[in-house]
């Protein structure tokens, strides 16, 4: 069973970040700390857990770009761990927060090769695209709620 958590203890926080850097990072060559960005001390992090090994399966962040805008971004599964749901289920958890925080949209950059997977979650291209590192090229997306 995937259960979402928010990180609290340093062995979270290590698993979480470990799980970022992996995924998002490592393949292109990225050194470690790449991984974070300025705006980890003002974001609200979640990850997929999955409760019978307690494995970190999946990672997403949130946080205010603008009054009333919500951002979430560094959204990762575990390769082994895709199409089964998680990615949903961290989306879920970053829209309700954004409902509580008051949120009227919601957006993400996404990577040119995963704008699909958003606009199937209801998300609209609003932007775009930019160089984010290297040749990768992010587009910004985004939803009303």
């Amino acid at each position: 069973m995937i259960e979402i958590r928010t990180p609290k203890t340093r062995e979270d926080f290590k698993a979480y970040y470990d799980l970022r850097y992996r995924l998002l990072r490592q393949p292109w060559a990225q050194v470690r700390g790449t991984e974070k960005d300025d705006y980890e001390p003002i974001s609200h992090h979640f990850m997929a857990v999955d409760t019978a090994t307690n494995e970190v399966v999946g990672v997403i962040k949130i946080y205010e770009k603008e009054p009333g805008v919500g951002c979430y971004s560094h959204m990762a599964v575990s390769s082994a761990r895709q199409r089964q749901g998680i990615g949903k289920l961290l989306i879920d958890a970053v829209e309700a927060h954004s409902h509580e925080m008051g949120y009227h949209t919601l957006g993400c950059f996404s990577r040119l090769n995963t704008t699909l997977y958003f606009e199937q979650a209801g998300y609209k291209i609003a932007g775009l695209p930019t160089h984010y590192f290297g040749t990768t090229q992010v587009v910004w997306m985004e939803k009303k709620l």
